[in-house]
């Protein structure tokens, strides 16, 4: 009897053992295999001591807060009440979790893995609000990203392509454009990224290439195409611009397909000049005045221009998204408000990565609705 009473143990413990590693991983199972994450309900909050950012610690999407430790980026445990981070100074404060064998931090990759709540001394906006909550059909543009600059003796071809497009009348609104002044630091709109190898290009929802060379057809049938179709996600925006020059932007995606979702915001400014170089005199002094020039792109995670992470949103599922800009008013050539606005993306992710499935252009000075079909 106590022969079979000590197997009858050992099997329970063996048993018990298993499902401790298969809870904390045994470094076989564990990092890397499971859906170990931790998630702030707000990226960004005021520092006023009060306005606060829950953390929550979920492993295969249980809430496994109470029993897991949160470091901030010094390595040093952080205690939370109610899982609430609140903060009395300006600043980017990070976080990682680590739950049994689990870490969300790679040290290996800097600070992969942690998350970021930024504290700012004024008010974050809400959402607008959305008057039609049940519907999921939403308007549907193209983004096109310019690759252009003033030193480019060829980029007036793209030019003329591009002003012919966006005053057509046969396609109004179908498409937003924003025009990356990457060329040469000289330009007036220089921006330092992103980058192409050959100027003047262009991409087409941050996927397809299109160099002035094809001619203004297969573009015209491109954006046609996309506005056609159904949009897999509409955007909202609420921006509050403060005097200090603080742009905040409160940014809803809502899915019409689930998937998983990214949000980028890129200011804009009309009206900025700059001598163009032209080799072949195709245009005149106007191709001299530049618009939808980039000055602020808030939409890059890891590596990839398509946007900061939302998260996965069924049908119908809305998701925010806080970004901060500072403003140039003040100082050498400072940024004039009133030709500033915006361009807002939304992107999906495929199987060849992350594709913007979705573009508005908007104002910096007062709302926009999702705006549907």
């Amino acid at each position: 009897m106590f022969k079979y009473a000590s197997l009858l143990a050992a099997a329970v413990m063996l048993f018990a053992c298993g499902e401790e590693n298969k809870q904390q991983g045994n470094g076989n199972e564990g990092v890397g295999t499971a859906d170990f994450r931790l998630v702030a309900d707000k990226d960004v909050i005021q520092s006023n001591g009060q306005d606060a950012s829950t953390l929550t610690v979920y492993l295969d999407g249980k809430d496994v807060t109470s029993d897991a430790v949160i470091y901030n980026d010094k390595s040093e445990e952080v205690t939370l009440t109610d899982g609430k981070f609140v903060a009395t100074a300006d600043g980017e404060y990070k976080f990682w979790a680590a739950y049994g064998t689990y870490s969300t931090f790679d040290k290996s990759k800097d600070d992969s893995g942690m998350i970021t709540v930024k504290a700012i001394s004024v008010a974050v906006p809400d959402a607008v609000e959305d008057p039609q909550a049940s519907n999921t059909s939403f308007v549907h543009r193209a983004f096109l990203t310019q690759y252009t600059g003033t030193g480019c003796g060829y980029c007036p071809y793209m030019i003329k392509i591009l002003r012919e497009l966006m005053a057509d009348q046969t396609i109004p609104n179908k498409a937003v454009l924003a025009a990356v002044h990457s060329y040469s630091n000289a330009d007036p709109a220089y921006i330092s990224a992103p980058k192409v190898n050959n100027y003047p290009y262009m991409h087409i929802d941050l996927a397809t290439g299109f160099s002035h060379s094809q001619g203004s057809a297969p573009l015209y049938s491109q954006v046609n195409s996309i506005a056609a179709s159904d949009a897999k996600a509409g955007i909202s925006v609420n921006p509050k611009l403060y005097d200090d020059g603080t742009l905040v932007l409160k940014v809803a995606v809502k899915a019409a397909q689930e998937g998983d979702y990214r949000v980028g915001a890129w200011l804009l400014e009309d009206e900025i000049y700059g001598q163009q170089t032209d080799y072949d005199g195709i245009g005149d002094d106007s191709y001299s005045t530049h618009e939808n020039c980039v000055r602020l792109i808030d939409s890059r995670y890891d590596g990839e221009w398509a946007g900061m992470p939302v998260g996965t949103l069924k049908a119908g599922e809305t998701g925010e998204k806080t970004f901060v800009m500072k403003l140039k008013l003040t100082g050498s050539k400072p940024w004039k408000v009133e030709n500033l606005h915006l361009a807002v993306i939304v992107s999906r992710g495929e199987k060849a990565g992350y594709t913007v499935c979705n573009a508005i252009d908007c104002p910096i000075d007062e709302p926009t609705p999702f705006e549907y079909r």
